[in-house]
């Protein structure tokens, strides 16, 4: 029984729990997260509700999108400068007023794109603070840890927000669900009035010793990019979270198809096929590796999980092969029959696997980049990550739809699944040499 006490007590991840200002910030992210992806889906349906056009919601879309390409590293040097408690408190007040406007009925649609892209302006300072902030709330030694849950986290609300978005919306109406929405953000606020940030002594190293300090707005900006060159370790992880997250926003465009033509499933089945098993995996390698802590090598385990999803996105396509294979029918005939493993079983698995892949993709390259980064520089950096991932995930996502139709669904999921292998080998191979 005390084994069992002293393992559960000495669990990294309920030790960083167990920190009060790192719970109530994980706390104010999960209604904040949970608020600001139920908003694209009431907003989609208000744009079309008004318009009846497909084009009008990619303007909405747009609206989201262009802020993160523009503006993330400017955001990023203002919250290297400003208190990023502050910066998070205003962030889910001014967003809570910008939302007000939607009560108002039959609004204009110039206005509906002008408070969309305030909200996504916001977002931008909003973004790198809260991501900034989790070194300054817990010790280097659990922040793998911090990063874990905070992954969690986030994507346990997208997961809710985006399920329970309709559901929502109906029960409610409009006018109640944007009050939801701002209620939302409040709670979120009131989270971060909670938050004692602690100020301590970082280690510099020689390269930030060397940098003059009252740089001007300009240097400020380029200073990052200088940074980045001389720490390979920052640039790599930089890197493989920009391409993990563009492949998500890529598959995110072929999932329908897929669903659709490869499965012939009905496209109201994706979120239970696809995305809550990918959520559930996310979940659970989210707490091994936060179970696990500094025990882990952060640069091979990114690798790996690169490799992870590649492998999956290569099998993906032969799913339905898979399911009529000799062994599956084998397996089925000595299985109860409520226990029949069909392709939706395989698919859920490989789902679950995909999930699992992202999650040892992004919690340690989170990790490398916060600790190897000095705190008046985090601000920066995940500006520019924001701005990475905008920009590059851009033209993937235009074009996946493209390829799609040109050469199938199935062939451009396989091709994006051996860019990731050759990714994963070579940096594999990068790593033992850094």
């Amino acid at each position: 029984m005390d084994v069992l006490k002293k393992k559960v007590l000495g669990n990294e991840v309920l030790q960083v729990l167990g920190i009060r200002s790192f719970l109530f910030m994980m706390l104010s992210e999960f209604f904040s997260q949970l608020a600001f992806n139920m908003q694209h889906f009431v907003l989609i349906f208000i744009i079309f509700g008004v318009t009846h056009s497909n084009t009008a919601v990619s303007g909405m879309l747009l609206s989201f999108i262009v802020p993160s390409v523009l503006l993330s590293v400017i955001a990023g040097v203002y919250v290297d400068r400003w208190n990023k408690k502050k910066v998070l408190l205003n962030g889910h007040l001014i967003r809570a007023t910008l939302l007000l406007p939607f009560l108002i009925p039959n609004l204009n649609l110039a206005f509906i794109y002008t408070f969309t892209f305030l909200i996504a302006v916001v977002t931008q300072f909003f973004n790198p603070a809260e991501s900034s902030i989790i070194p300054s709330l817990v010790p280097k030694k659990l922040i793998i840890s911090a990063n874990a849950v905070f992954g969690f986290s986030v994507y346990t609300s997208m997961l809710i927000g985006y399920v329970f978005s309709g559901p929502v919306l109906l029960l409610l109406g409009k006018t109640y669900t944007i009050v939801f929405l701002i209620s939302l953000f409040v709670i979120s606020a009131l989270f971060v009035m909670g938050i004692k940030l602690v100020n301590k002594k970082e280690k510099i190293n020689d390269y930030e010793l060397s940098i003059p300090r009252n740089l001007s707005f300009a240097q400020e900006a380029k200073e990052i990019f200088v940074f980045i060159k001389k720490v390979k370790k920052v640039m790599h992880a930089l890197f493989m979270i920009t391409i993990a997250q563009s492949v998500i926003f890529m598959f995110a465009v072929l999932a329908p198809g897929y669903v659709t033509t490869i499965l012939q499933a009905p496209l109201e089945s994706l979120s239970v096929i696809l995305i809550a098993p990918a959520a559930v995996g996310l979940g659970i390698g989210s707490f091994m590796l936060g179970s696990l802590g500094k025990k882990i090598k952060l640069k091979s385990i990114s690798a790996i999980g690169f490799m992870i999803v590649g492998v999956v996105f290569i099998l993906m396509p032969l799913a339905s092969k898979v399911a009529s294979y000799g062994f599956v029918q084998g397996l089925n005939s000595t299985l109860p029959h409520i226990f029949h493993i069909n392709i939706l079983h395989i698919i859920v698995l490989m789902a679950f696997i995909i999930g699992f892949g992202i999650s040892l993709v992004f919690i340690p390259s989170n990790a490398i980049i916060q600790i190897e980064t000095h705190e008046t520089m985090r601000g920066r950096m995940y500006g520019l990550l924001s701005s990475l991932i905008g920009a590059v995930s851009f033209l993937p996502v235009i074009l996946a739809g493209g390829l799609a139709d040109l050469f199938g669904v199935g062939a451009v999921i396989t091709s994006v699944g051996f860019i990731m292998v050759v990714l994963s080998v070579y940096y594999l191979f990068l790593f033992k040499s850094l």
